[in-house]
């Protein structure tokens, strides 16, 4: 589903019930992904890549926001057709190692109804660690991360100068209308987000794309300001969950 001259979604209840937003951002010849969701349905992703006009086969990177299973359990799937680089921050590369249930929080996740209890992740090897600041170059556009700790241990906003505006892809850091992603589990932390959320203040985000619910196509930073400002107040902020 085509949302800018350059970003499609591909993924979400569009592929399946446990995916998050999956994305796809039109880089010259170069495809990128960002997410890949849950890997329960890759095949409904990989058609949708093509009503929209592309060839898988072009998928040369995935950005992930970090390791939870709805963003993440998609991308060794894909990197095993495609070889796609698979890029993720130090924090979180561990994790999508690995197949254990409580390693990935998964255990907690399926108490919760977010999950089947006969869902497995599907491990991946990644190939590169993203830090705070990295820039990488993919065709036309040169994404620029940034690390926002609070909703895990390493999760990483992707930003990008599109020719439709400066955009911000942000897992599970912001959604809409300022709301956070808080978690009541290891890795998931109130003073971290208070710490970071900061990072995204001023940046002039016109195109706010998260990973679930609403995208925003105009004055994305108006919503992740209504989330820097709840941090900063006694009370809890809006959470997602």
């Amino acid at each position: 589903m085509r949302l800018t001259e350059n970003v499609y979604m591909v993924g979400s209840g569009l592929s399946h019930e446990f995916d998050s937003s999956v994305y796809i951002i039109k880089c010259g010849r170069e495809l990128v992904m960002i997410d890949t969701g849950a890997g329960c349905k890759t095949g409904n992703i990989l058609k949708n890549i093509e009503k929209d006009g592309f060839q898988p086969d072009d998928l040369s990177t995935i950005l992930l926001t970090h390791s939870h299973a709805d963003h993440a359990g998609g991308a060794g799937k894909f990197k095993e057709i495609y070889n796609p680089r698979v890029y993720i921050s130090k924090e979180e590369a561990d994790f999508i190692k690995s197949s254990d249930d409580s390693v990935l929080k998964l255990d907690i996740a399926k108490r919760s109804g977010l999950y089947s209890t006969d869902y497995k992740f599907y491990p991946c090897e990644p190939s590169d660690i993203i830090k705070d600041g990295d820039t990488i170059i993919i065709g036309d556009f040169a994404f620029h991360s940034i690390t926002v700790p609070g909703h895990s241990e390493g999760s990483v906003c992707f930003k990008v100068e599109l020719p439709e505006g400066l955009a911000l892809f942000t897992g599970d850091v912001v959604f809409a209308e300022g709301v956070i992603g808080l978690l009541n589990c290891d890795g998931s932390d109130l003073s971290s987000y208070r710490k970071n959320i900061q990072k995204l203040s001023g940046l002039g985000i016109e195109l706010l794309f998260p990973g679930h619910f609403v995208f925003v196509l105009s004055n994305g930073q108006k919503h992740i300001d209504k989330a820097v400002e709840s941090l900063k107040l006694l009370g809890l902020p809006r959470n997602f969950l």
